[in-house]
């Protein structure tokens, strides 16, 4: 049933197509990205810490390379002085033309008490550099050390200092550390001025780090930004990874629900049918080709305006203006001029949006609803029929009896008189009528079978030696071959044998100058057969469709009521009976008898 409104894309979602493979690595791809980032970041971090560490240690041995180099020149310098015998104001002009190379922030040498003696800014020469002490303990031997202090007005500098040696060469030289090392004064104005005791002259330089620092913070600041990318690489992976796992729930689902819906609308006991917005067959399920009586490959990417059954165009026209088709009977004119009732239903197929994708057309076919329908109305017909056949019967055949008692003795009495005839004649009729009485009484006869377990074969054998005589004087050829491999099954023999007589009589009255009887039994899906076919002139179809209606008949001195009891009797051995025929083409009966046993099993 389809109600206005619905909206159903079946297009979309009912075409049994398989999603494609994904490769494992694209499945994966957010998963790597994710690892990866992490991975860099680890090592990018790492790097940093490893690269800052180096550039510490770099920047120290640069600049303590450099620093050593100034203290040994200005040493080297006061070296050369001493030679000459010249003090202290040597000494700070020497201070004061090395300190203006670039870098260098101050140049400081003490006393050995930390006092300035020579300073890069001469303002400063007598302030007390150091604390007393703070450099004790270093030697002459002992290599620059150096420290990151703080100098007002620049900053953060880098420091080296070390024992201040300018001692001359050879003995003067060593006369000199010889006083020290004994805690000797040494002369006045030398260059070991306050020396004694332990205590050394100090030289200082203070370095400019600034471009280190920033070179440094540069180096920084890429670390960062490589960190920052990484850290977008590495969002943009979880974030494609949710997404991805989206889209894979969304693909399942998707999945799942077209599997459900194809298996729906396969195992559907109605046919459906849609069209494209072109008219043209996108979906069609067995159902819907078994009712058109085509292929359903064949009828899909076809017009269906294109097929001759029925007047589809007017059909979808009504559609298109907007009006919902609901259990439309119609005949479909099928393959093989076979006529199939059935009811159609059909509307519009829409999107959320209200754009147009197709019509959808179900088929329901009534054939075996009007073949129940019938059943029952012509089963109502004779249970009336037969109650009434049966008040008859009793009501006639008693004066019947009176009649033709009566007739028989006027007969006799009327020996050589004219009106001897007229009572042989009214005996005959009397007889023929008591003949219709028995047969209205055998086809009111209630459910009254015995069914045992009987052969078939030999229950039409014995049909076809009654009727043999009749076949016999038409000059009618009868073939039946009995088939050894029919089950045994459960039935009444004397009344399947006066149905399948009857049957036999009504083919060899229908062959009124000679023909062939072909009697054929055999298995059928669920139980047996039994097929009568003769060659005589076929019925029309409205014709075979009243054959088993009580007291029709298409001869003149038939009563109408053979093909009925047959139909009756096959009925009460819950079988069916039918007939196909076609006028110059001869009639087959199929009688279908349900059900087999065993030779063991009895009746009841």
């Amino acid at each position: 049933m389809i109600v206005p409104g619905m909206r159903w894309q079946f297009k979309h979602i009912f075409r049994n197509s398989k999603l494609p493979k994904r490769n494992l690595v694209l499945n994966g791809s957010p998963w790597l990205i994710l690892a990866l980032a992490l991975l860099l970041g680890g090592i990018v971090a790492v790097t940093a810490v490893q690269n800052a560490k180096r550039e510490r240690r770099i920047m120290a041995r640069n600049l303590k390379d450099r620093a050593q180099a100034l203290i040994l020149a200005v040493e080297a310098g006061a070296r050369a002085g001493m030679g000459m015998h010249v003090g202290e104001p040597y000494l700070q002009s020497l201070v004061e033309e090395t300190a203006k190379q670039p870098g260098i922030v101050s140049m400081v040498v003490t006393d050995g008490n930390g006092r300035i003696r020579a300073d890069s800014n001469r303002d400063r020469i007598g302030q007390q550099f150091v604390e007393p002490g703070e450099f004790q303990g270093l030697k002459p031997e002992d290599g620059p050390k150096w420290r990151l202090g703080t100098l007002e007005g620049v900053g953060q500098v880098f420091e080296v200092y070390k024992c201040f040696t300018p001692l001359p060469a050879g003995p003067a030289g060593m006369m000199l550390r010889m006083r020290s090392m004994m805690g000797m004064e040494a002369p006045p104005g030398d260059a070991l001025q306050g020396a004694g005791q332990g205590k050394w002259p100090v030289i200082a330089v203070a370095l400019d780090i600034r471009p280190y620092q920033e070179a440094m913070e540069h180096d920084l600041r890429h670390s960062v930004m490589m960190a920052a990318l990484l850290a977008l690489v590495a969002l943009g992976g979880m974030v494609s990874l949710f997404w991805l796992q989206r889209s894979r729930l969304s693909s399942r689902l998707l999945q799942d629900a077209r599997a459900f819906a194809t298996e729906v609308v396969t195992s559907l006991p109605v046919g459906l049918l849609t069209t494209d917005p072109q008219g043209r067959v996108n979906l069609v399920n067995a159902a819907a080709a078994g009712i058109l009586g085509k292929n359903p490959d064949r009828l899909e990417g076809t017009p269906l305006a294109g097929e001759d059954s029925a007047d589809w165009e007017a059909i979808e026209r009504r559609v298109t203006e907007g009006e919902v088709i609901l259990e439309k009977e119609m005949d479909l004119h099928l393959p093989g001029g076979k006529e199939q009732p059935v009811s159609v239903s059909a509307s519009r197929i829409v999107n959320e949006e209200g754009g147009f994708l197709g019509n959808l057309f179900i088929l329901r076919s009534l054939g075996e609803v009007r073949e129940l329908q019938e059943r029952l109305r012509r089963s109502e017909r004779l249970s009336s029929l037969g109650n009434l056949a049966a008040g008859v019967a009793h009501e006639v055949r008693n004066p019947l009896s009176s009649i033709r008692g009566f007739a028989s003795y006027l007969a006799g009495k009327l020996r050589d008189s004219p009106d001897q005839e007229a009572a042989r004649v009214m005996v005959q009729e009397v007889d023929r009528l008591n003949r219709v009485v028995s047969q209205l009484l055998e086809f009111a006869r209630p459910d009254d079978v015995h069914r045992t377990v009987s052969d078939l074969n030999a229950v039409v054998d014995h049909a076809l030696r009654l009727a043999s005589s009749d076949a016999a004087a038409k000059g009618i050829e009868v073939r039946f071959v009995p088939n050894p491999r029919l089950p045994r099954i459960l039935l009444d023999p004397d009344r399947m044998a006066q149905a399948l007589l009857n049957l036999v009589l009504n083919a060899i009255q229908a062959m009124d100058t000679g023909g062939v009887l072909t009697v054929a039994a055999g298995r059928a899906e669920g139980g047996v057969s039994v097929l009568v076919n003769d060659t005589g002139p076929g019925m029309t179809r409205e014709v075979a469709a009243q054959v088993f209606n009580p007291y029709f008949t298409t001869k003149p001195s038939g009563t109408g009521l053979g093909l009925a009891i047959v139909h009756n009797i096959v009925e009460n051995h819950h079988g069916a009976v039918s007939v196909e025929s076609r006028p110059g083409r001869g009639t087959t009966f199929t009688v279908f008898l349900p059900g087999a046993a065993s030779p063991d099993q009895g009746g009841h």
